[in-house]
């Protein structure tokens, strides 16, 4: 997979190259380098990275390497429980949570999970959660009116985590970061505001959804049977029928089925 330096030069690459800012050259050789663009990638690289991740957990469809599952455990000593409303519960999320994407039941993981195989019986369920600092201000913590782990004594949570190492991204992980980095950058080489605008329009309708399809296609793989047109009968397997492929329209401009 690409290092951080050709994620940052593929993103030049959307703007026609650094050269503007490079003295003609079109992309950095490196992001510790010590001109302004290099300089300016290696600050914001971190930032961009995590706000992908973020945006992917927020819709519901995170990158599956950033995925974790945790029982939070012990509820928030009250020294340091803000004002939590009409919520009944309230846990300290680990340090390393980027973002929660659900608090659902534990039984759904313990049961398919066990020596049995795969059980039909228990069903995810998702409950409502807050997420809000703590009054120290040191942390994070999860509201909830649920208590969702198997012990029935804490909540049970999906998060995402930041992932620096390159090695383990996507294709489409990597064209998020890229076509945001593109649009920050803009404003660096004295690009107009409407390339960086365009830019950001791109990551948000094209980028983020494109990594959300191929999310989800990773966790689409339940199994079913596929139909066979080969024309035989035995077993029950389906003869062709034109239904089957739909109609065309001939030379004459008449619609007939295939």
């Amino acid at each position: 997979m690409p290092s951080e330096t050709e994620i940052c030069n593929l993103a030049g690459g959307k703007i026609g190259g650094y050269g503007d800012a490079l003295n003609g050259n079109a992309f950095i050789t490196s992001i510790d380098g010590s001109d302004i663009v290099s300089a300016w990638c290696k600050l914001n690289f971190p930032r961009v990275r995590r706000r992908s991740i973020k945006d992917l957990a927020t819709e519901g469809c995170p990158f599956r390497s950033t995925i974790r599952f945790l029982d939070l455990g012990a509820a928030v000593a009250s020294d340091d429980l803000p004002e939590i409303g009409e919520y009944l519960y309230a846990f300290n999320l680990t340090g390393v949570c980027l973002e929660v994407v659900k608090q659902f039941n534990e039984n759904y993981i313990a049961t398919r999970q066990s020596s049995k195989g795969l059980q039909s019986d228990v069903s995810p369920v998702e409950y409502q959660w807050e997420v809000i600092a703590n009054k120290s201000g040191s942390g994070k913590i999860l509201l909830t009116n649920t208590l969702s782990n198997v012990a029935g004594t804490s909540a049970f949570i999906e998060y995402v985590i930041d992932t620096p190492n390159t090695g383990g991204f996507t294709e489409e992980l990597i064209e998020c970061i890229a076509t945001l980095l593109a649009s920050g950058v803009c404003a660096v080489l004295g690009k107009d505001m409407e390339t960086s605008a365009a830019l950001l329009a791109m990551y948000l309708n094209v980028a983020v959804p494109n990594a959300m399809a191929a999310n989800q296609q990773g966790l689409n793989n339940t199994a079913r049977p596929i139909p066979d047109y080969s024309g035989g009968r035995s077993g029950g397997v389906p003869t062709k029928f034109a239904s089957d492929l739909g109609t065309y329209v001939n030379h004459k401009g008449i619609r007939t089925a295939i």
